[in-house]
């Protein structure tokens, strides 16, 4: 299973059209959430804020927040199961609407394999989410999800990026400690590092006495068991008292500096992590 892989920040979309994108800091955070929160509560989800960037502006942000000037946009996680719910897939209407609509024949065939059926639901009912937001006066992109929130003559990036709602914790960055990291630093620098741990990791399962290797970590899913790929850890303070030690929470596996001090005593381990990438 291919985990990570490097995300070409969805915002960008809104450049590339000629949008002059304006970096948001704490004030046009509380804005943005104002206005856009209740729209997305009127369409019947419950959107996590409290990702990305931006989301350490957050008075609800697991970390205290802070320690960040700005950000280049604004992450909202939704849950997908909460999306197909609100939004059931009209896969007929989403594909009518589609620039490039799939003839008959390789939908039939497309629909007929499962895999390819949930993509294709997902995307429909994420269409039908854009064109909500789109109707209610915020211009979507049904693709990437990117919101284009305008205010005070500036034009700001809100990606509505879809997670499982369990997972959101994993995404969640502690800024105090690590003012400079963005967000797209997740993916470079702090996942690998735990998916170095996890690959290194051998432990005993508190439930059932057995003895576990072979795991790997997922951003969406936690820590996973290779050899039957059945998810062993989800929680973020079960997962850092399996990486880092049974001493150590999940505030510990929330930044780059959290993971290091932790492993400051654990030379063999921290000998083998992968170091940081310059940006």
């Amino acid at each position: 299973m291919k985990i990570f892989e490097l995300l070409i920040e969805s915002g960008k979309r809104l450049a590339s059209q000629g949008v002059e994108v304006s970096r948001v800091n704490k004030d046009d955070f509380v804005a943005a959430k104002n206005v856009l929160n209740p729209i997305l509560i009127k369409a019947g989800i419950k959107a996590g804020w409290t990702a990305g960037g931006a989301g350490s502006f957050d008075p609800e942000h697991d970390y205290g927040g802070g320690g960040r000037e700005d950000s280049g946009d604004i992450d909202i996680m939704i849950d997908p199961a909460e999306l197909v719910g609100r939004f059931p897939p009209n896969v007929e209407a989403y594909n009518a609407a589609s620039a490039k609509p799939i003839g008959p024949k390789a939908m039939a065939n497309a629909m007929a394999d499962p895999a390819k059926k949930a993509k294709i639901e997902m995307s429909a009912s994420k269409w039908a989410l854009a064109d909500f937001m789109t109707k209610n006066g915020f211009r979507t992109d049904p693709g990437t999800l990117t919101v284009e929130y305008t205010a005070s003559g500036k034009s700001f990036s809100v990606d509505l990026i879809i997670r499982p709602r369990n997972a959101w914790p994993l995404h969640t960055h502690d800024f105090a400690t690590d003012p400079k990291m963005r967000g797209g630093d997740l993916w470079i620098n702090m996942y690998p590092v735990l998916a170095k741990l996890a690959s290194k990791t051998v432990f005993t399962d508190p439930k059932t006495g057995e003895e576990k290797g072979n795991i790997q970590f997922s951003p969406d899913k936690g820590l996973v068991d290779r050899d039957t790929n059945k998810v062993i850890a989800i929680d973020k303070n079960d997962i850092a008292k399996i990486l880092l030690g049974p001493q150590f929470s999940a505030k510990d596996l929330s930044s780059m500096t959290g993971i290091r001090n932790a492993l400051s005593k654990q030379p063999e381990k921290l000998s083998k992590l992968p170091q940081p990438q310059e940006q």
